[in-house]
């Protein structure tokens, strides 16, 4: 009788029915090394060069050479494909889906540095909620092409694991003894939440002590937190990146408590009381509006180009008359909200951490109210209304106005009239200006209006039939340029029938009008030929239907001072708080990340100023402190209601101050001496 006998498997197949790595364990891991390692390689390279690509070698040498910041933004991404190792087992499709993650963040990266001359922050992903604004941003086909493409780059690295790739263990063996099954999947466990817990640790990037902050100044490199787009090219994207994590909005100021600020309050209470002595006016009837128009500048300041004709001719002659000068924006091309939080709170980007990119964003949502105008004009018998013809979620608005206390908000589809120009996407400043004018007609009380416009937002490619020609420059550039100027030539003109129809209507008003930025529209050669200051200057006035007692005009200024400018136009009695923006005016009229000016356009730094005026810095930061995320100990008697309207009132007012020691003018220091 024949003997039977079952065919023995082919070499290599029960361990791979077993689920143990084909030839040999070492194999499997070996090639998992390689290969992660090579792709966290490459994907740092991809997002090194979304940065470095256009600019000067010494950066290049820095980033490859010379410094650390390669080689650990190499180590982080290699522990996040670790991560998606341990939870796939799939060696190859990790290494795709992180390389396919990195172009989507270097292309993101290209595109923000192209229309706003600033990086990727960890706040943008609060634009992924906003997909009609990135629609807007990136054409349609583009983005379609790029999911392709993304999708395409996962396949492929699913099919060359499938066909190249030795098994590793499973996750779970079940060929093992259970002790052993325990054991490995424990093990794989304690490996992942390691790697998991390293790579938690990156949040904390700026707490003191943070050993991967260590890493990267362990290569020599310094962080250069005035200007970001630099700040990324010295010490890598991912160092960037996560030097830009969330962190406390301002360090504690020396001193800071009770006692200290009860101190400070006491001084500038009094000094505002013998201010307030000189002042006759009032705004308690008076509708105060503030406009910030998006991107308006004045283009003939730049060199590289030449414009047919002046595109703001009504503004410029009406500036010449009234107090109006030019207002030092934060960021080129970007920084929209930044620019109204000041405005509105005082509270200057300067004077927090560098790593607040957007108080909007990642801290007034925080707050359930936040001291502002908002309030102040509120607790003052107006009406504060919010008037943005866009989205709500922009810059999360829907939240933050609530928080500054408006009480109603008008966006682009509760406009009577939502119109626009041409085949400009957005909606027409005409339109946002008879909005306000309206309601300021219907309304029986006075109003506190924030109107944010959008005419001029970028793209401005093609929207309009007669764009302004333009010489000097061809092609694209020439586009956008003419497009641009014939925009805000709209604005000159709808900005005028704005005012004269105020004007002609009898009602009291006040108009605080600036742009935030300059439009992310111009090359590289124009950005060359306007280096420091040049792309940093926007228009901005103050107009009174009463006319002004006072015209002031410096060489530069930020947003934080319009409010005591625009007390000075009504010749109204100021709270505290105005006062101290006032004295540090004297010193510094504008200061954004790092930049700082005096009125008569001189640069300085902290270290050049006086006695006087460091003290004068010392209690505006102890203020700002204070006001933001310190204990509001003085909120109350520096700037009484600007939290809006209370049943009682706590603290006093400087002119409700009958104990003040004001005496003669003489014996009243000034509260920096």
């Amino acid at each position: 009788m024949a003997k039977t006998s079952s065919a023995a498997p082919p070499a290599g197949e029960d361990e791979r029915r077993e689920g143990r790595p084909h030839g040999s364990s070492w194999r499997a891991l070996v090639y998992a090394q390689r290969v992660t390692v090579f792709g966290a390689m490459v994907c740092a390279l991809i997002l090194e060069l979304s940065g470095l690509i256009g600019e000067g070698g010494v950066w290049w040498q820095s980033t490859f050479i010379s410094g650390l910041s390669y080689i650990a933004d190499s180590i982080v991404i290699w522990l996040v494909i670790m991560v998606l190792v341990g939870l796939t087992n799939r060696v190859t499709l990790s290494v795709g889906i992180v390389v396919a993650l990195s172009v989507v963040i270097a292309v993101t990266n290209r595109v923000k540095l192209g229309l706003r001359a600033e990086p990727v922050y960890p706040s943008d992903i609060d634009f992924l909620r906003q997909p009609a604004f990135l629609a807007e941003m990136v054409a349609p086909a583009f983005l379609v092409l790029a999911v392709i493409a993304l999708l395409a780059i996962v396949v492929i690295a699913w099919l060359l694991g499938r066909r190249f790739e030795p098994p590793l263990a499973r996750i779970w063996p079940a060929h093992l003894p259970l002790r052993r099954q325990l054991a490995a999947v424990l093990t794989r466990a304690a490996l992942i939440t390691l790697v998991i817990v390293l790579l938690a640790d990156t949040t904390r990037f700026n707490a003191p002590g943070n050993a991967w902050r260590g890493l990267y100044e362990a290569g020599g490199d310094r962080w250069r937190y005035w200007n970001q787009r630099t700040n990324y090219l010295a010490n890598g994207f991912v160092g960037g990146f996560l030097y830009n994590m969330p962190t406390t909005a301002m360090a504690t100021p020396q001193g800071y408590g009770p006692e200290a600020m009860d101190a400070l309050a006491a001084r500038w209470t009094r000094a505002a009381a013998q201010e307030n002595r000189g002042r006759t006016g009032s705004l308690d009837d008076t509708n105060v509006v503030f406009v910030l128009s998006e991107s308006f500048s004045d283009p003939t300041l730049l060199k590289g180009f030449e414009l047919e004709r002046d595109p703001i001719p009504l503004t410029r002659a009406r500036m010449a008359r009234i107090t109006s000068g030019t207002m030092m924006p934060q960021l080129y091309g970007g920084g929209t909200a930044n620019m109204e939080f000041e405005a509105l709170t005082g509270q200057s980007m300067g004077l927090f951490e560098p790593q607040l990119s957007s108080p909007y964003q990642m801290l007034l949502p925080g707050f359930e109210d936040y001291p502002s105008a908002v309030g102040w004009f509120a607790s003052h018998g107006h009406t504060p209304i919010a008037v943005h013809p866009y989205l709500t979620s922009f810059y999360k608005r829907n939240e933050v106005y609530q928080t500054l206390g408006f009480t109603d908000f008008i966006h682009d589809t509760t406009m009577e009239r939502p119109t626009r120009i041409d085949d400009n996407p957005y909606i027409s400043d005409d339109a946002a200006f008879d909005e306000v004018r309206d309601r300021i007609t219907a309304s029986d009380s006075p109003l506190m209006v924030n109107l944010v416009t959008m005419q001029n937002h970028i793209p401005v490619d093609g929207n309009y039939a007669d764009p302004i020609p333009v010489s000097g420059v061809d092609g694209t550039q020439a586009d956008r340029l003419g497009n641009y100027a014939r925009g805000i030539e709209y604005t000159d003109r709808a900005l005028n029938r704005f005012l004269n129809g105020l004007k002609r209507s009898g009602e009291k008003t006040i108009v605080v009008f600036y742009g935030d930025h300059l439009p992310g529209i111009y090359d590289g050669a124009i950005t060359d030929a306007n280096p420091d200051l040049g792309l940093y200057r926007t228009p901005f006035l103050i107009w009174s239907s009463e006319g002004q007692r006072v015209e002031r005009r410096a060489a530069y200024t930020s947003p934080i001072h319009f409010l005591p400018m625009l007390y000075d136009v009504a010749d109204a009695p100021i709270p505290p708080y105005f006062l101290l923006l006032d004295r540090w005016y004297r010193y510094v009229s504008a200061m954004e990340l790092g930049r700082w000016y005096t009125p008569d356009g001189r640069k300085i730094s902290e270290a050049d100023l006086d006695p006087q005026g460091r003290r004068v810095l010392q209690d505006l930061r102890m203020v700002q402190y204070d006001f933001s995320i310190g204990q509001r100990y003085a909120l109350e008697r520096i700037w009484p209601g600007s939290l809006g309207p209370a049943p009682t009132e706590v603290g006093s007012t400087p002119d409700a101050d009958p104990d003040a020691p004001v005496g003669p003018p003489s014996a009243v220091p000034d509260p920096a001496e």
